[in-house]
């Protein structure tokens, strides 16, 4: 996805989504499930809908997120492997646009299914350490996206971003454990 593109008020609610999940992603689940459930509307629906307007994808978005969400509060053990699904499934998406020179034409499902299934398998055994660390690098890839930047530079502001949101939901996470 190419949020450099969006109009402003996308740009906005992607980086409120992307802070949000990159500090709170474990704190508040829900809403990590549902702010990658909207960005997988939204790019499938770009993916496969390209000539839509702009509303169409929104809603697309807007749907799958609030579905997710509503998943996420009502079923937490089935969210939780619906998390690392759609979690590993995102991350695949955004790291066949980052490197096209990867080109596995039809065998691209295979790509984005076997991150979704380790995501899933992940996520199942070790909940809150996985949620950290999947909303943690969801959150800094959204971030990241938003400015245009030399590509060396994008990926270190990645990884700088990644592990200071991983470290401060790492820290909340074991307060909690303490009292």
């Amino acid at each position: 996805m190419n949020l450099i593109s969006q109009p402003l008020e996308v740009s906005l609610v992607m980086m409120a989504g992307g802070l949000g999940i990159l500090f709170f992603g474990r704190k508040l689940f829900w809403l990590y499930v549902g702010v990658v459930g909207m960005l997988l509307g939204f790019e499938l629906a770009q993916n496969y809908l390209p000539d839509a307007q702009l509303w169409l994808f929104l809603i697309c978005g807007a749907v799958l997120g609030i579905i997710s969400a509503v998943l996420a509060i009502l079923m937490q053990y089935v969210a939780v492997g619906l998390a690392g699904f759609v979690g590993g499934s995102y991350l695949a998406v955004q790291v066949l646009d980052i490197l096209p020179m990867i080109n596995v034409g039809e065998l691209q499902w295979l790509l984005l299914l076997i991150p979704a299934v380790l995501g899933t398998i992940v996520c199942i055994m070790v909940f809150d350490l996985a949620i950290i660390f999947l909303s943690s690098l969801t959150g800094a890839v959204i971030l990241v996206q938003l400015f245009e930047m030399n590509p060396a530079l994008q990926n270190v502001l990645f990884l700088v971003v990644a592990v200071i949101g991983a470290s401060v939901q790492y820290t909340v996470y074991s307060r909690e454990g303490i009292d």
